[in-house]
């Protein structure tokens, strides 16, 4: 016996009612609310047998993984591509992910894996004038300029495709649901037949994402919860540098990322990321200074950069670049407190080069003393790199990763570090050592006593 339902589903949220509503009472918006007819057939029991695996039967995806021959690619993956994983590449329109991908596309193929680009969105002679560009030898990909799921479904049943890309979700349709492509029912079935089907078969898939200028992914929200692994592709289209961060990855580290150079030719890998976010450092400035973060489970050093200014405003502006807003008026606090640094009529401006954004605590103390440094507009040593998150009440309190972070410093020529207190297990011969317990011993160490009002 077949029931038919009706519900109504906001595009925008993906709420549901049992009736139609004007105004989504989940997130506002007006005549989103879209009628959708389900068949609610009765459910025949059938007997399955059912087996539970100990660890050790459960064989492991490691050997399995498709190197693609894109090293920091597979590296931010965990290690290569996992047969049968979905993968989301999000980003702005213009940003670069149509070129990565098919950059990835042209590498799989050279190492005889077999690749299906849909391609939903552009038609075959913008692909082809772009192939062009990127790559003077094109290997043999395949390619589908199709939107229809079930069209596309059945092409990947009648072959034997390794990976296969679609760009972008948002113009993928299914014939069953009568909505317009690009909204919440249709880009969240998709994806979840597109799961099944890679699932089933142990096809990786990519997804394109586009980003809304709100910053969220166009769609659901619920799609990045659908899918193994979430990258972002970030940037200034009108700059060179791109950062691949990895938000959710269930087959390796989140948080890492890499660095990749637009150029005619396509991107290319930046393999140091360290070296070329440093290459145009100005020394000889106040208010700069070098910081490591870890992103993932990767050392990156990083300048920060402020400039304090009379305000000629009745309140003085506080404007931020790559660390939290939040963050920043946090330590202006801490330092008018404790350094008595005169800040309520100045101008603030901070700065992370490179585009960089920044969330983890260690980088507390480089902004304070970069701002230390703008404010009595003295030069910070160029030789000297600092670590710590900074207490409300000044205390420098430890972070984690102390030593690969001075690896790092080390490699790229630092001699002196500013540090928490804490116990290393293992000696730097060529890196000078300052762990202080507040913020008053590092302004010692490095300007000496005078400053100190």
């Amino acid at each position: 016996m077949v029931k038919l339902k009706v519900k109504y589903i906001c595009q925008i949220c993906g709420y549901e009612s049992i009736g139609w509503l004007g105004k989504c009472p989940n997130c506002g918006s007006f005549g989103s609310l879209t009628e959708i007819k389900e068949e609610d057939v009765e459910k025949v029991e059938e007997r399955k047998d059912i087996k539970t695996f100990l660890i050790d039967e459960i064989e492991s995806e490691e050997s399995k993984r498709l190197k693609s021959g894109l090293k920091e690619f597979d590296d931010l993956l965990g290690g290569g591509i996992v047969p049968g994983s979905l993968i989301l590449l999000a980003g702005e329109p213009g940003i670069g992910k149509s070129t990565l991908l098919l950059q990835l596309a042209f590498s799989l193929e050279e190492k005889g894996f077999p690749v299906l680009y849909v391609s939903a969105e552009e038609s075959l002679s913008q692909i082809r004038f772009r192939a062009e560009r990127i790559s003077d030898k094109i290997p043999s990909v395949k390619f589908l300029p199709e939107n229809q799921l079930e069209n596309i479904l059945e092409v990947l049943k009648s072959n034997n495709f390794l990976v296969v890309i679609i760009d972008s979700i948002q113009t993928i349709y299914s014939n069953n649901l009568s909505t317009s492509p690009g909204g919440i029912v249709q880009v969240r079935e998709c994806t979840s037949r597109l799961m099944n089907f890679a699932k089933s078969t142990n096809t990786a898939i990519f997804l394109v994402g586009h980003i809304t200028k709100e910053g969220d992914i166009a769609g659901p929200k619920t799609l990045e919860h659908l899918v193994d692994v979430v990258l972002y592709l970030e940037g200034d289209r009108y700059q060179e540098l791109r950062v691949l961060r990895a938000i959710k990855n269930r087959f390796g580290p989140t948080n890492d990322l890499a660095l990749y150079e637009m150029r005619d030719s396509g991107l290319k890998e930046i393999l140091d990321v360290s070296k070329k976010l440093l290459e145009e450092r100005n020394k000889n400035i106040s208010g700069a200074l070098v910081v490591p973060i870890m992103e993932g489970t990767k050392p990156i050093l990083v300048e920060l950069q402020s400039l304090i200014s009379r305000s000629n405003t009745t309140f003085p502006r506080r404007i931020s670049i790559g660390i939290d807003i939040n963050k920043l008026a946090l330590i202006l606090a801490i330092l008018e407190k404790k350094l008595n640094l005169k800040l309520q009529d100045k101008d603030v401006f901070f700065n992370v080069v490179g585009g960089i954004k920044i969330n983890e605590p260690a980088v507390d103390l480089g902004i304070a003393f970069s701002i230390f440094s703008s404010y009595y507009d003295i030069v910070f040593p160029e030789d000297t790199v600092v670590i710590g998150e900074l207490g409300l009440g000044g205390e420098i309190r430890s972070v984690g990763n102390i030593e690969k972070r001075l690896k790092e410093s080390q490699k790229l020529g630092f001699k002196r570090v500013i540090l928490p207190k804490s116990k290393l297990s293992k000696n730097f011969e060529n890196l000078i050592l300052y762990p202080i317990s507040d913020i008053y011993e590092g302004i010692k160490i490095i300007w000496g006593n005078k400053w100190l009002s």
